[in-house]
């Protein structure tokens, strides 16, 4: 196996387990709207904007949880960049 082969192959096995600590997340964006008590989660599903009510007491995970989306995004890309090189390379030996 080159060392390429090699390299890519550990960094696809480090994205795999940071990918792994992100999957407890929620999509969308959270939004406290000033005329209505509380917050509010938006996502777009089909076209459509759905809300959901956001308790006060759980602000804090949600946002958490929406961060860990855009990371696994971010991670989602990453992956896949790596998997394009390693199938761009010659067949290992």
């Amino acid at each position: 196996m080159s060392k390429e082969h090699e390299v890519l192959r550990i960094r696809k096995e480090q994205l795999l387990r940071q990918i792994t600590l992100c999957l407890e997340l929620l999509q969308g964006s959270l939004h406290k709207n000033p005329s209505q008590r509380g917050y509010h989660l938006t996502t777009k599903v089909n076209r459509k904007t759905l809300t959901k009510y956001v308790r006060k007491e759980l602000v804090p995970q949600v946002r958490a949880m929406t961060r860990k989306h855009l990371k696994m995004r971010k991670l989602l890309q990453r992956l896949s960049d790596t998997n394009w090189r390693l199938l761009q390379l010659p067949p290992a030996d």
